[in-house]
């Protein structure tokens, strides 16, 4: 079982740019729907890196969908969520017990059917979480019943789909290679922010 909500519940800030999901999830399927015929249903993804710039990666359940694949932390918005941000911040608790403090960006939005034939959008954003101190990475909590295991990856390890992980080398087969482009993204817009900012620097 998921562990329950933190007792103060989600708080959390984000960046301007991310007003437009500041929303209900009632709300972004009516502004959506004329954009995406037939959507139904709203679902996140979270981007979590490490100060070292290592992305979390997460192994679902041999039993579940999907066995032992690779994801990002995410899932479906609950209409009782407060805002797509607070859906958002609820499915990273819920699968890696991180506790989201800043919704950075937003890096894809992606269409696709369920087994069921529902239409649903994704959108994956970038999370700052909680951590223990800015030299130490997170500290992650997995639901058993829906991931095995997780490790941090490089972008270099990402894109080969081998990670070095406390002496071995373990294979990431992702979902889809949607999920691999997504992360792919994640790490570029990361460097690309992270290069204006060092140029920005030199210019004062």
């Amino acid at each position: 079982m998921p562990p329950p909500p933190p007792p103060s519940g989600f708080t959390f800030t984000f960046s301007p740019n991310l007003s437009a999901y500041n929303v209900t999830v009632g709300d972004l399927l009516e502004v959506r729907r004329p954009h995406v015929p037939l959507l139904k249903h709203l679902a996140t993804g979270a981007l979590v890196f490490s100060h070292d710039d290592h992305i979390l990666l997460i192994q679902r359940a041999p039993d579940d969908s999907m066995p032992l694949k690779w994801e990002i932390p995410g899932g479906a918005c609950d209409v009782e969520d407060e805002t797509v941000l607070h859906g958002l911040a609820r499915e990273l608790w819920e699968e890696s017990g991180l506790l989201m403090i800043h919704a950075v960006e937003l890096v894809s939005k992606d269409v696709f059917l369920t087994r069921r034939g529902r239409t649903v959008e994704k959108m994956t954003f970038e999370a700052e979480v909680q951590t223990p101190s800015t030299s130490e990475r997170p500290v992650v909590t997995l639901d058993p019943q829906e991931h095995v295991r997780f490790l941090w990856a490089t972008e270099e390890e990402c894109r080969s789909g081998k990670v070095n992980w406390d002496g071995e080398e373990v294979t990431i087969d992702f979902t889809t290679k949607d999920q691999h482009r997504v992360i792919m993204t994640g790490f570029k817009i990361r460097r690309e922010r992270k290069q204006l900012v060092g140029v920005k620097r030199k210019d004062v």
